[in-house]
């Protein structure tokens, strides 16, 4: 077992490498996701991932999400909590029918047609669909095509929003000074390939670091710990996911409220992209290769009404909060917190806004759609 898992992480680690080196978005996961699905396609079998694994990464993607979220952020989570329910509601719905919508079209199972529908991370999706043993190839395949698809066509769209709104100063926005740390912080959670240094110690002498730095272990194994207490809890509780959703609600919660809890540091989330990533990628085989071949042209149309939709509701934004068009976009496409975020960057929109419905989005629709799907299943 330990020789399969060092196998998964060198593989899985040139995969990312390779992503990274092409610049492709996510590398950590989807890279070495690629990696191992190509090996695994040609007839190599791998050892199943042991369980008491599965829930340590769910544990670690749980708090993950939940450090996203801080005190700072109350008053802009109060502003956007409206806009985050309205959006994330609507695609539920539409995911929901694109999902019954695969499943009767192609003959795809229906479990893993939702959750290959649900905008919320080919990551998340994907540890969810090992966990709950429905078809990781089909669920990782329709979250790539998705991430990509909107990751290649809402930077060009926004890019040419100059064009569809003069009015509204060629989409430039001013972002709120006091909330400018809060970006940072924000999009180091997720950038696997961001430059930041998230230690921000650096700026004292050696005795403040020294101080500095044994805090930030002690935040880190608190939030890993308390974490895992959520976890678990609801895992036993019988909720579905729930070492990941158990997880995510204690951290996050912990942290609006002001507790000394730490980001993960960024090797471990890393390491864990890598392993869950390579472990999605261990479960394509060549029976299920030649399936996915029949799946192509419906995949493809899901990919672009998912990036149609984005924008739709991105433009109901404009029009009725009266946000500037690029912030209305890159805040309500299916893309991804990080990416979506660093795009707001390079676009003069506002990060903070983006990022924060962002991660409002993807808990709202974690929380919800898996004991909603498992009703609809069962």
């Amino acid at each position: 077992m330990i020789l399969n898992l060092l196998l998964i992480f060198i593989f899985g680690y040139l995969g990312y490498r390779l992503f990274s080196f092409l610049r492709i978005p996510g590398g950590a996961t989807t890279g070495s996701l690629i990696m191992l699905a190509i090996i695994s396609s040609q007839g190599f079998e791998w050892i199943a991932m042991p369980s008491f694994l599965t829930s340590f990464f769910q544990v670690i993607i749980g708090v993950m999400i939940g450090s996203r979220l801080n005190k700072e952020q109350i008053p802009t989570i109060k502003s956007l909590l409206v806009p985050g329910l309205l959006s994330s509601a609507w695609m539920i719905l539409i995911s929901l029918a694109v999902g019954l919508l695969l499943a009767k079209m192609t003959g795809m199972d229906l479990g893993s047609a939702l959750y290959g529908s649900v905008p919320a991370g080919l990551f998340e999706m994907g540890m969810i669909a090992l966990s709950l043993n429905l078809s990781v190839p089909i669920v990782t395949l329709l979250q790539f095509f998705r991430v990509i698809s909107i990751n290649l066509s809402v930077p060009f769209i926004v890019s040419h929003c100059k064009n569809w709104d003069k009015t509204e100063a060629n989409c430039q926005i001013k972002v709120d000074n006091e909330l400018t740390d809060n970006t940072n912080n924000t999009n180091n959670n997720t950038n696997n390939n961001a430059n930041k240094d998230i230690n921000e110690s650096n700026n004292s002498g050696n005795g403040n670091n020294e101080k500095k730095e044994r805090v930030n272990v002690f935040g880190i194994l608190l939030s890993l710990l308390l974490g895992s207490i959520g976890g678990f809890t609801a895992k036993y509780l019988g909720i579905p996911v729930g070492c990941m959703l158990g997880s995510m609600v204690v951290v996050g919660t912990l942290r609006i409220l002001g507790a000394p809890l730490q980001e993960l540091p960024k090797w471990l989330i890393l390491v864990t992209q890598i392993m869950v990533g390579g472990s999605l990628g261990t479960t394509f085989n060549p029976e299920m290769v030649i399936y996915l071949k029949s799946l192509l042209l419906p995949v493809l149309l899901f990919s672009v009404f998912v990036v149609l939709n984005g924008v739709f509701i991105g433009f109901r934004f404009h029009r009725t909060l009266k946000w500037d068009l690029a912030t209305a976009l890159l805040a309500t496409a299916a893309g991804g917190v990080t990416i979506m975020t660093l795009v707001a960057i390079d676009m003069n929109a506002d990060p903070v806004k983006v990022s924060i419905l962002q991660t409002l989005r993807i808990i709202i629709i974690l929380i919800i759609m898996p004991t909603l799907i498992m009703n609809i299943i069962y």
